[in-house]
């Protein structure tokens, strides 16, 4: 059975984090006896995810680092103590300070790099907006980016950034990311719950983001959206799902037409719900899972042509350019004005697209041969951007 150990930053309710949480859970709950074991290492705290690691049986461990640098040889160390008692076949590290660390654990461990592959989440970021601990470790990262066996990135958008910011991996490999359909699907009751928790009638038409409180995001763009499809006569609330939306400044013209739930566990059940899903991030995506969860559920997409949106959608949503709230808000207004067949139409081919596409199996049949390529079971497999 081959032994893979994940490390990331921390499991707050990020992107990367939902992945991986979804990629450590399916296998650890797997009925196949070859399915590798899991163990996730949290560079810091257990966050939003590790109940559910641990109730799938996943192993964890927190390491309970700051945010700073002072912290830093400790976490070193004892990440390779870990490597050095559970001796894992395979090491993937997510985001680009576990990618930092895990990459100088393996070497002091005695592991090795020719077993760890960096997990690329992101892209095209504006690295201004964040702390300098980022942009220092970007560029070291660079320098260090022919030491992993492999660089994996779950976009294309993600390989052409990072090439510019110069890495040069000894190989490179695509794993976009998978959705269980059983999870994301189509709810018909979910509209009537959502209206009756949020005291809306049946007539008002639900737009919604799930999206983090964070510069990335651009809500202030989707705000300004909103106001132009109201102010067109469009009954629509605009609803937000994700951590610290509640703080969130809105505009006076929104108040009353605006809920903010913050960081909620039922996201699943609350996504059916909406009549079109939006994504406003205007930098940092790569492939954004709220675009093809929202696509699972059969609810009409519009994202902004960042990352891989557009490659995602495939045709079955709208595409807006960036900073662009008329763009945005013609796009909405188009989705919601089309006929009843049509939109059946739109939300068939939405879900279609993720079970033919982008399924939970399919991505865990590509993390599985990675995996067993990195425990040297196999030769690595050739998952090239083509694909």
């Amino acid at each position: 059975m081959t032994l893979v150990m994940h490390i990331i930053n921390e499991l707050d309710a990020g992107g990367a984090e939902r992945v991986l949480t979804r990629i450590a859970c399916h296998n650890a709950q797997s009925t196949d006896p070859d399915a590798p074991r899991q163990i996730v290492v949290s560079l810091m705290g257990e966050g939003v995810f590790g109940a559910d690691l641990r109730k799938a049986g996943v192993e964890l461990f927190c390491l309970g680092m700051s945010s700073g640098v002072r912290d830093l040889p400790g976490a070193i160390f004892k990440l390779a103590g870990l490597m050095r008692r559970h001796k894992p076949d395979a090491i993937m590290s997510w985001l680009y300070h576990s990618d930092f660390i895990a990459t100088l654990a393996a070497t002091v461990s005695g592991r090795g790099t020719k077993r760890l592959a960096w997990n690329i989440r992101c892209a095209e970021m504006d690295l201004s907006l964040y702390g300098r601990s980022t942009r220092i470790v970007l560029s070291l990262l660079a320098k260090l980016s022919g030491r992993p066996a492999v660089i994996a990135a779950n976009s294309h958008a993600g390989q052409r950034h990072h090439i510019t910011c110069g890495y040069h991996p000894k190989k490179w490999a695509y794993l976009p990311n998978g959705f269980d359909t059983d999870e994301w699907r189509p709810d018909p009751a979910a509209k009537k719950r959502l209206r009756k928790e949020l005291g809306l009638g049946p007539n008002t038409s639900l737009i919604g983001m799930v999206a983090r409180k964070d510069p990335a995001k651009d809500h202030a763009t989707l705000f300004d959206a909103v106001e132009l499809v109201r102010a067109n006569g469009h009954d629509v609330h605009l609803v937000l799902i994700g951590q610290d939306t509640e703080t969130l400044p809105f505009p006076d013209a929104l108040k009353g037409h605006v809920s903010a739930l913050g960081l909620r566990r039922d996201v699943a059940q609350l996504v059916p719900a909406l009549d079109v899903a939006v994504l406003s991030s205007s930098f940092g995506e790569g492939f954004p899972n709220v675009i093809g969860e929202a696509m699972a559920c059969g609810v009409p997409a519009v994202g902004n042509d960042v990352g891989d949106v557009a490659e995602i959608l495939g045709g079955t949503g709208k595409t807006v350019p960036l900073h662009a709230p008329h763009e945005m808000a013609s796009a909405i207004e188009e989705l919601l004005g089309e006929d009843p067949e049509s939109k059946t139409f739109r939300k068939a081919a939405s879900r279609k697209r993720i079970i033919d596409h982008y399924s939970l199996t399919a991505m865990n049949d590509r993390y599985l041969a990675l995996w067993d390529g990195l425990a040297g079971k196999r030769d690595l497999p050739e998952f090239d951007f083509a694909d």
